[in-house]
């Protein structure tokens, strides 16, 4: 019986009997949102029902819930840069006081601050709370980079010369200097850029809220890029996670910028042949003065109680619920789970067991150098589909470096206006 069910604090948890959740996740995280609908069924004999979507459709999918009326959800994961459009739109429940009342339970100074306040806070009001602390590193195939006696690149000078000697000595043997994500989708070309703009000092947005692509780090940025592609795996255009993830794990690629979790699968012999065989390190920096060590947040997950939720009290329990650190910690160390959003995760001896001690060394140096996050304002959505447009066409060369981001400048301009 419900009535028999308890917290972990140990208090009757009654006023939940017969209530459901609805909770619409994305499908990289069927496993990890599962398992943790599974723990909190299990503690609180109340069950979720889950529904994945792919993550580009995510968005769209829950604005129609609350503007369609079907108000099927009670919880939605949103990916962060969205944050403004969902508020905006009336999607998202503000949770403030919550958030308050709840702080001694919380304890909102082990989060890491970006993911947090960032990627949770609209307008001084919290709507959400951090889910999959995602971030770009460097991984690297430490059986190539012996052939070649290479080490780790510190600089993105050094990543340019260490994919050109890779890929030069293994023409016609299926084998890369690195792997290179340039599909046409924002998630993926947005972000790839964003690696680059992030460690050569630049960013999409000045510290007075105005446009920063003309700047000559964001040309420099895209430069690089563009000069890195042909010792990148066949056909960047064409590359997106599934398509960087099979050649990988093959150990056809010496180096990938990815999520953190992609040493838990790189480790999982039954799909890989680089197991313990890869090295991590934060993405390297552009030139001085400006160049830095940097923590691109690529991709980032937030949970947030849909504005008409049937069961509001029970969604926000169940938020409580993924937040404590015993809970963060099992979820951030099985196959398939999510990257920490507290600090002390990291320093967890069964989570470096896990992930290894390498990689949650770069992860929390990569987060405490510079965390370089999308903008979320509710007119992101429109500025990064004009980005990403205007890279594209300068990857497969149609425009200049010059040419895209000045024309994306001038649109973004009239766009804040």
């Amino acid at each position: 019986m419900m009535s028999e069910k308890k917290t972990s604090g140990g208090s009757a948890i009654k006023k939940f009997d017969g209530q459901t959740l609805h909770w619409l996740t994305i499908e990289p995280h069927t496993v990890a949102s599962g398992i943790l609908a599974q723990w909190f069924e299990e503690e609180y004999g109340v069950k979720i029902e889950i529904t994945a979507v792919p993550y580009s459709e995510i968005t769209n999918h829950a604005l129609r819930d609350i503007n369609d009326g079907e108000r099927e959800f009670d919880i939605f994961q949103y990916w962060y840069p969205m944050l403004g459009t969902l508020v905006e739109k009336g999607t998202l429940r503000e949770i403030s006081s919550w958030w308050e009342q709840k702080s001694d339970e919380l304890n909102p100074q082990d989060f890491i601050p970006v993911f947090r306040d960032t990627w949770c806070v609209n307008q001084n009001l919290r709507y959400g709370v951090p889910f999959d602390g995602d971030m770009h590193l460097l991984f690297y195939n430490k059986v190539i980079f012996k052939e070649y006696n290479l080490l780790p690149p510190r600089t993105w000078d050094e990543y340019l010369a260490t994919a050109r000697t890779i890929t030069e000595a293994e023409r016609g043997n299926d084998r890369y200097g690195c792997g290179i994500m340039a599909a046409n989708i924002p998630l993926i070309l947005v972000g790839t850029y964003l690696n680059r703009l992030a460690g050569f000092g630049g960013d999409f947005i000045d510290s007075r809220g105005r446009p920063a692509l003309d700047s000559p780090e964001a040309l420099a940025a895209l430069e690089h890029l563009i000069a890195e592609l042909p010792y990148a795996l066949p056909d960047p255009t064409r590359v997106a996670f599934d398509e960087m993830l099979g050649p990988w794990l093959a150990g056809r690629v010496g180096m990938v910028e990815f999520w953190a979790d992609l040493g838990k699968i790189s480790d999982n012999p039954e799909q890989s042949v680089v197991a313990n065989q890869w090295g991590v390190v934060p993405l390297p920096k552009g030139p001085a003065p400006k160049g830095k060590v940097s923590a691109p947040l690529n991709a980032g997950w937030s949970l947030g109680v849909s504005s008409q939720a049937h069961y509001p009290d029970l969604a926000l329990e169940f938020l409580k619920f993924s937040l404590r650190p015993d809970i963060m910690l099992r979820i951030c160390t099985i196959q398939g789970g999510l990257d920490p959003v507290r600090w002390s995760t990291y320093e967890l001896p069964e989570f470096k067991d896990r992930v290894t001690e390498e990689l949650a060394l770069a992860a929390s140096s990569a987060i405490k150098s510079a965390a370089v996050p999308w903008p979320t304002d509710p007119r992101w959505e429109k500025m990064q589909a004009i980005l990403n447009e205007n890279l594209y066409l300068a990857v497969t060369l149609i425009k200049t470096p010059k040419q895209a981001l000045e024309e994306t400048q001038v649109l973004w301009n009239q766009i804040l206006a």
